[in-house]
């Protein structure tokens, strides 16, 4: 039976881990590189900053699994986007990424006090791209990878504030996903604690402090609008970009049914 460890071997930071940890946090990354260190180890670089290494041992095969993050970097961020079929139309992804799209730079904007400047934007252009009009290259969100696995995606923020939005929207529509969400998220942390890095693991949660009411929270923060229209159209894209977030997820229809 093959053994499984997060940490680096080298640096005697190895912490024990299991298959189901293991997959948590690989399933649905891309294969990116590949290293071949003769009969010492074979690596499968993967999006996301992280590697898989694979050590022949006397007692079998040990699997390690490090993260190649720099660490003035933020981690990557794997969202699934729905329990779908292996093979579905490409509108629907289409459609899944605008509503994340739409519904992070809302959030975004709300969470860095630019609630003024979202309500000009939509009075002179009700159905505009928020995301394009509104943030800088350097708050926008970067996608790294997409796979089949449940359908995920791997996305990359580049700056701080920006990588709490994306964080808190990223559980948000789906239901049964936040468990699968806090599970992954754990996981990754055990990696910057091989690494000992005690500080960015307590950072890593927080960011990824997930709350159940993050959809009402955003319903009660365009409350604030002065303009009634605006609270309206508002109220109305939020539920409509998680409703497309949620195109197509068989396992997913409670919360869905409850955006009616």
């Amino acid at each position: 039976m093959a053994k499984f460890t997060i940490g680096e071997h080298e640096f005697g930071e190895v912490l024990q881990s299991n298959f189901e940890e293991f997959i948590s946090i690989v399933k649905g990354r891309s294969i990116v590189s590949a290293a071949d260190w003769g009969e010492e180890r074979f690596e499968l670089g993967l999006s996301g900053d992280l590697m898989v290494r694979f050590f022949k041992t006397d007692d079998g095969t040990a699997i390690n699994l490090i993260s190649t993050r720099n660490p003035d970097e933020n981690p990557s961020l794997v969202i699934v986007l729905g329990d779908m079929p292996q093979k579905i139309p490409i509108s629907v992804i289409e459609r899944k990424l605008h509503g994340l799209r739409t519904l992070y730079a809302i959030f975004y904007l709300i969470y860095d006090e630019r609630a003024r400047e979202l309500e000009s934007y939509l009075i002179r252009h009700p159905q505009g791209d928020v995301e394009r009009a509104l943030l800088t290259v350097e708050e926008q969100i970067y996608i790294e990878s997409i796979s089949y696995g449940s359908w995920i995606l791997t996305v990359w923020a580049k700056t701080k504030k920006a990588y709490r939005a994306i964080s808190s929207v990223a559980g948000l529509a789906f239901e049964r996903s936040r468990e699968a969400f806090f599970r992954k998220t754990e996981a990754e942390a055990r990696l910057i604690e091989a690494q000992a890095d005690k500080q960015e693991i307590e950072n890593l949660r927080e960011r990824f402090n997930l709350k159940r009411d993050q959809f009402d929270y955003l319903l009660e923060a365009i409350q604030q609008m002065e303009i009634p229209e605006i609270r309206e159209q508002l109220k109305s894209r939020i539920i409509q970009a998680t409703k497309n977030l949620t195109l197509g997820d068989q396992s997913n229809a409670k919360s869905h049914r409850l955006l009616e």
